[in-house]
């Protein structure tokens, strides 16, 4: 092997090196945010409270982040995309209106309060979340739910009513309920799930057809 040979490697494996420690360093700094956005909440915390919890120093932060309303959506962008993965494997492959309406929200129910972080998570930040919902990841949510409905209603799994309505519908009642179960002590998603369930199967045969 040739001395240029030698260099190219070592680039590489310092270049490999390099792109690990970002990566590494990027889920440090999102571990921590999560954790004291969990614990102070959005209003409270400070872009400092995030850096000490991680070993890097203070500059660091803005290599990877511009503030602290940056480094909280990727926080819930990761979440989002998590919630992502289990609606293609909940609501997605429903057989029946009940079971996709059920499916959908124990999804998002059991999702917060399987984890306590993510819980105090939600308890702490919802009004800070809610000012996310327009943003391209949390938006995701919102058009892979108007897709499944589509895809529900061409098998005949859902009657043919207004895509959008049902999704916004669903979707709203899914974050509003939320807010109230989060709050409650003890946290029941079962109940949650049910509830908002039996909302939807009560309205869905009054619903206009198209």
């Amino acid at each position: 092997m040739g001395d240029n040979d030698q260099v190219t490697t070592e680039q590489r494996e310092r270049s490999g090196r390099r792109e690990q420690n970002k990566a590494e360093n990027r889920t440090a700094l999102l571990k921590a945010a999560r954790a004291v956005f969990a614990e102070m909440g959005f209003g409270a915390a400070s872009v400092r409270d995030i850096v000490r919890r991680t070993d890097l120093a203070s500059g660091t932060f803005y290599n990877y982040f511009k503030d602290k309303d940056e480094i909280f959506e990727a926080v819930v962008g990761e979440l989002t995309g998590e919630l992502l993965k289990r609606h293609n494997n909940g609501r997605a492959k429903a057989t029946t209106a009940e079971e996709f309406f059920r499916r959908h929200y124990a999804v998002y129910f059991d999702f917060i309060v399987e984890d306590a972080e993510l819980l105090a998570l939600g308890q702490k930040n919802f009004t800070a979340i809610r000012t996310l919902l327009d943003k391209p990841d949390v938006r995701a949510l919102a058009l892979a739910l108007n897709d499944d409905i589509r895809a529900a209603i061409a098998q005949g799994v859902l009657p043919n009513v207004d895509v959008s309505y049902l999704a916004a519908a669903m979707a709203g009642i899914a974050f509003e309920i939320s807010i109230v179960m989060v709050a409650r002590d003890p946290v029941d998603p079962a109940g949650a799930a049910e509830f908002a369930t039996r909302l939807m199967m009560g309205g869905l045969d009054r619903l206009p057809r198209r």
